[in-house]
């Protein structure tokens, strides 16, 4: 008889055991040491790089003082956009002059409404190549540059950053120096800076 009692005595704290742990150790989805995998916003898009905002048609065309259809009829904004995660149906970059035009303001005053950032002007590599002692070609080399760069309208075939310290390796001068020479604007302070190992 004492041993059916023990047996029963242990099955029974077992259980007990067993049940508390559980549980004490049930996932709480809104208070969990667990991380739980979830849907990204934007499938396709890394998570620390942020995608612009779409511009505001509307407020754009009051600074522009026409109707936000005739903004987008100038610049060849489709009727039904195609949707976010579909890479593949984007619309070409629009020709800004063009669209200007059509709507009798400057290029200037419609990227301004548009809210369109400024591009930095593209590298005078000769002029570069010149100030700092070596030929374009090598400076070219050095950075990487393709021999046939892609058109500026084609952003799935966009080149590399380039790898500055290195390339001022290989030329035998600073990374400012290079820097300075092509024009590359420095970094604003608080601006987070792109980590070249990634």
């Amino acid at each position: 008889m004492k041993l059916n009692k023990a047996v029963v005595v242990t099955a029974i704290s077992l259980a007990v055991g067993t049940f508390g742990l559980i549980y004490l150790n049930q996932v709480n989805p809104a208070n969990s040491a667990y991380p739980i995998a979830q849907a990204s916003p934007q499938p396709n898009q890394p998570p620390d790089k942020q995608r612009p905002p779409r511009p505001d048609f509307k407020a754009a065309a009051t600074k522009l003082g026409v109707t936000e259809q005739q903004l987008k009829d100038a610049l060849g904004v489709p009727a039904n956009p195609p949707s976010p995660g579909d890479r593949n149906q984007r619309p070409p970059r629009p020709d800004f002059a063009a669209a200007a035009t059509k709507l009798g303001v400057t290029e200037q005053q419609l990227k301004d409404a548009l809210g369109v950032p400024p591009h930095p002007p593209r590298p005078d590599f000769a002029a570069a190549a010149t100030k700092l002692g070596v030929t374009e070609q090598r400076l070219k080399d050095a950075l990487g540059v393709p021999a046939n760069p892609p058109s500026p309208g084609d952003r799935n075939q966009r080149p590399p950053r380039p790898d500055f310290a290195a390339a001022a390796t290989k030329l035998g001068v600073t990374e400012q120096q290079l820097k300075d020479a092509l024009g590359v604007p420095p970094h604003p302070p608080g601006e987070a800076r792109p980590d070249p190992s990634r």
